[in-house]
């Protein structure tokens, strides 16, 4: 069962999303009145008759809508409102023009330009207005709100004024529903802190943040070991829980956090990752674009480098091996062969350009990557992507802690952040930190940020053995 603030969220949500629903077409003849009426015959060339115009709102409406979802717009009402909303709706609108552009564009369509244009500056205002209604909406339907349960890591003075200073707050305050022990050899699992029970252990959180129905979480611990918090922050992304850090402004490179203060105290709120469902379908539909294209413009040369590999007599041209993708789930890696046979399956890759398990072609394809290609074909399956962390061998895996097991969030990538810092000098595993900054900055920009870089360190022949 969802938590009440969670159920809230949902909600608004829905609403959200039905307030873009009846925004579309409401821009949409705004548009076009004020084209044909207002500016009329001051532009000349309009002669297009509003049938021509009336099917393409469907489409503007799923553009519309993944660029919303893309920038967050979608997302739990509490992060957003005043100019944090106002400026993700101008990226996510300025995105939707490109995009009907680029539509218009594909679908050899001489559609007006102005009419687009206009399109986009109206959207901003009546987008405004129907969300401001939806919210209004909400409010009626439950005049009431429901308040978010917190649960407190943390048994110390500080977590205790956490606890004071949120029920200080205006109704509806948050409710504290308990604290939890960071250390099991200290506070008793019985004990109580000002009437509030200590719920269990940090080994318990998983269990509690569902069985106590929590929305947030507040660490009021500080001082434990830095692998232990990231711990934490892993069981509340993975319960879909806000967590907040009650710190003296400790760092925690491998995420995206927000300042803010409760009774004096420094407060950072850790926010989730950019992969919701709306920014995993447009980065899904980018790669199955992005590998289908190179294929196509690529397989007269794989097809020579096959033969080439074959020709000379060092076992399959395609090297296969198990790797780990998201979510933990297995799959079939392929690569094409750059090492001598004989080579262990699992064996530690070549160290420098003179490794002797490595053929003479195979450090060609090494050099420039190539070797790299047949993973299109993983991408196109869908067990990999063009940009995320490098897949992991298993064994590697097994010995992952728990928060470094959030690097299997996403879609294992061809080419990531890492790979572009300096190739050759950043051991796989020993690098998460890059990968960990990806996931919670994940964007559509950043891929291709990534992928130009990629191929810039291909063309110059940088950093690969």
């Amino acid at each position: 069962m969802l938590a009440p603030a969670r159920k809230a969220d949902r909600v608004m949500m829905l609403l959200f999303l039905a307030a873009d629903t009846v925004s579309v077409p409401v821009v949409f003849f705004l548009t076009f009145w004020l084209r044909s009426s207002v500016i009329g015959d001051a532009v000349p060339g309009f002669d297009v008759r509003l049938g021509d115009y009336l099917h393409t709102i469907p489409v503007v409406w799923v553009l519309w809508v993944a660029c919303y979802g893309w920038m967050g717009l979608y997302g739990p009402k509490r992060h957003f409102g005043g100019m944090v909303e106002a400026q993700a709706m101008i990226k996510a609108l300025f995105a939707l023009g490109v995009s009907m552009m680029a539509a218009s564009y594909l679908a050899k369509r001489d559609y007006s330009r102005l009419m687009l244009i206009i399109y986009v500056v109206m959207a901003l205002p009546i987008s405004s207005l129907a969300r401001l209604v939806a919210r209004r909406i909400a409010r009626v339907a439950a005049p009431v709100a429901e308040a978010p349960r917190v649960l407190v890591v943390g048994t110390g003075e500080v977590a205790v004024r956490v606890r004071d200073s949120l029920e200080r707050m205006p109704a509806p305050h948050p409710i504290v529903v308990g604290f939890i022990s960071p250390d099991p050899s200290g506070t008793r699992h019985s004990e109580t802190i000002e009437g509030l029970p200590v719920a269990g252990f940090l080994a318990d959180l998983p269990r509690l943040l569902t069985s106590m129905k929590v929305d947030e979480v507040f660490f009021a611990a500080p001082s434990l070991a830095r692998g232990r918090i990231l711990e934490v922050i892993s069981a509340t992304e993975k319960s879909d829980v806000h967590f907040r850090l009650v710190s003296d402004l400790f760092e925690i490179s491998t995420t995206s956090v927000d300042l803010d203060n409760l009774a004096r105290l420094p407060i950072i709120e850790i926010g989730h990752s950019r992969g919701g469902f709306f920014s995993r379908a447009v980065k899904r539909a980018s790669d199955i674009a992005i590998a289908s294209s190179m294929l196509l413009l690529l397989s007269p040369f794989m097809a020579i480098i096959y033969l080439v590999l074959l020709a000379g007599g060092n076992g399959s041209p395609i090297f296969r091996q198990v790797r780990i993708g998201r979510n933990g789930v297995p799959f079939t890696f392929y690569k094409f062969r750059t090492m001598k046979p004989e080579s262990g399956e699992y064996e530690v890759a070549p160290l420098s350009p003179a490794d002797p398990r490595v053929t003479g072609i195979g450090r060609f394809l090494r050099r420039t990557s190539l070797d790299e290609l047949p993973q299109l074909v993983n991408v196109l399956a869908g067990s990999m992507s063009m940009v995320g962390p490098r897949p992991e061998m298993p064994f590697i895996v097994e010995g992952y802690s728990e928060w470094q097991k959030r690097r299997l969030d996403v879609r294992p990538g061809i080419t990531g952040l890492w790979q572009i810092m300096g190739r050759k000098d950043l051991p796989l595993h020993d690098n998460i930190e890059y990968d960990f900054y990806y996931i919670r900055n994940q964007s559509l920009m950043l891929d291709f940020a990534i992928l130009l870089r990629t191929f810039a360190s291909v063309f110059r022949g940088r950093g690969a053995y």
